[in-house]
Parts: C-alpha cells; sequence; structure tokens
C-alpha cells in the first residue's frame, strides 16, 4: 500500500511530526502508540535503570548501559505528544481510533495529561482502559503493575468499532503480562498480544494502522500477524533498525494467505 510519499510495512526514520505532514487528510483509520511518558526513563538512575541493576542486568559501571529514550524529558514529550494529535485530526478518518499508552498512576500523573491533552481539538477522548501487567510491578508502595491505554477519536466522528462482541475482550480491563526488558531490548517494550487485542477491537483485515512512535516495532509486528497494514516513524536509528528487522522477521514465519485471510497465528521465537 502507498500512503503518500510512504510504502506500508515498515518503519521509517525521523520526526513523526515532520513525517506525518506528508500523509494525505483522511488516509489513517487507526494510531496506536507508545510515546514517550515524560519521565526521563532508562536514563541513569531512573526506577528503570536501579531495577535492571539490582535483577543483575546492569555492571558495576551503570552509565555503560543508559538507554534513554528520546523526547522523554517533560517538555519535549508534551510538545510531540501534543503535535502529533494535532495532525492526527488530519490524517485520521472520521471514524477512527487513536490508542495512546499514558502510564501508570503515578507519581507523576502522565494518564491524566495525556487524556485531556486526546480531549482537545481536533480530537474527543473516549475510555481510559486499565492494562494489568500481573506481577508485583517496580516501586515500593502501590507497586506498579498497570498502565493506562488512552482511546480517543476524531471529534465531530466516532469510535472505529470492528467487533460485535460484549464479552471480556470489550472490558475496560485487559490482563496482559509484561515485559522484562534485557539489555539487548528496546527499555521500554510493549506485548505484542496488547496491541493484537486493540487492533482486532478497532480494525479489520487490510486496514492501515499508524505508529508515530514506534519504537522496537511492536505494532508492526501485530500488523503482520493480523494482516493489517502498517506504517511507522521513529527518530532514533537504532531502533529504526531493529523494528524493521523484527517485522521482517514475522513476515518471514507467516503463510502469505494468511495474511490475506487476516487469521495470521502465532509463531515460534520471541519478538
Amino acid at each position: 500500500m502507498i500512503i503518500g510519499p510512504y510504502e506500508s510495512g515498515r518503519v521509517y526514520r525521523g520526526d513523526c511530526l515532520e513525517l506525518m505532514l506528508a500523509l494525505p487528510p483522511e488516509s489513517v483509520p487507526m494510531i496506536w502508540t507508545d510515546p514517550p511518558y515524560g519521565n526521563n526513563n532508562a536514563d541513569c538512575g531512573d526506577l528503570i535503570s536501579r531495577a535492571r541493576h539490582a535483577c543483575g542486568d546492569v555492571g558495576a559501571d551503570e552509565k555503560e548501559h543508559v538507554r534513554p529514550i528520546a523526547n522523554d524529558g517533560p517538555e519535549d514529550m508534551e510538545r510531540v505528544i501534543r503535535g502529533m494529535l494535532a495532525e492526527a485530526g488530519r490524517v485520521l478518518t472520521k471514524n477512527c481510533v487513536c490508542c495512546c499508552c499514558g502510564g501508570g498512576g503515578g507519581p507523576k500523573p502522565t494518564f491524566a495529561r495525556v487524556a485531556l491533552w486526546m480531549d482537545e481539538k481536533p480530537m474527543a477522548f473516549f475510555h481510559a482502559v486499565v492494562w494489568d501487567k500481573g506481577g508485583l510491578g517496580m516501586g515500593w508502595r502501590y507497586r506498579r503493575n498497570y498502565e493506562m491505554v488512552m482511546v480517543a477519536h476524531r471529534r465531530g466522528g466516532k469510535l472505529k468499532w470492528e467487533t460485535e462482541s460484549s464479552g471480556m475482550d470489550t472490558a475496560n480491563v485487559v490482563r496482559i503480562g509484561k515485559i522484562i526488558p534485557t539489555a539487548d531490548d528496546h527499555p521500554t517494550p510493549k506485548p505484542v498480544e496488547l496491541v493484537e487485542h486493540f487492533l482486532r477491537l478497532h480494525t479489520k483485515p487490510g486496514d492501515l494502522v499508524l505508529d508515530p512512535f514506534s519504537g522496537a516495532g511492536t505494532t508492526g509486528v501485530a500488523c503482520v500477524r493480523l494482516g493489517r497494514e502498517f506504517l511507522g516513524f521513529e527518530l532514533d536509528a537504532q531502533w529504526t533498525d531493529v523494528a524493521n528487522r523484527r517485522i521482517d522477521a514475522a513476515r518471514r514465519n507467516l503463510d502469505p494467505a494468511d495474511l490475506v485471510s487476516g487469521q495470521a497465528g502465532l509463531f515460534e521465537g520471541r519478538i
């Protein structure tokens, strides 16, 4: 699929605020993304780094393993998320969905800020879904074992639904185990199954899904597995390369007929 100057099925390196400008109006039915949280995650001395040190994943010289996330300071995070949402109102179809991870309940109310930004024109906030990650979580008191996935659509349109089910798959609590990253993983990975859950609810086979903050390409892998078209943007060269290699690996492990039918199954090996 060709979308403006882009070919679907891959992650392009660059600033999403610039790359989204080349997308045609009303060309994207769904955005699913995991943006920076504004907490300087994976920087030296933060909770993620300290937890990895305690688990033995970080050596004596911790600075050698610092992997800061681009635009993860509070001001930059607000700038890129609000900028992305403003442009989303132009590129999303009238009936659409925008799913945006927003962190957990504290100590900073990132999820609340993201929800408010997703309720500013041209977007309209719809709901907050709790991702129950299981386990004890990080931290000491109120250990962090959940995050929010904020859901919105274009103002004046409707939320795009592609399922008639009223069972647990449409509940506002989703229970999917978290990924504990190794030294070679992206610092804040999300499970492929989490993305697939929302793709099943809001897209049909062949629909285009955009991820403006692609990271290591989890959204692209989920799209391959479920037969959706995918387009991703990522600022970091390392993760752009990793993302495209993961997406290619997912393709090699699927029967092309499954991609057409949208019934792509799981395959062996971690992706």
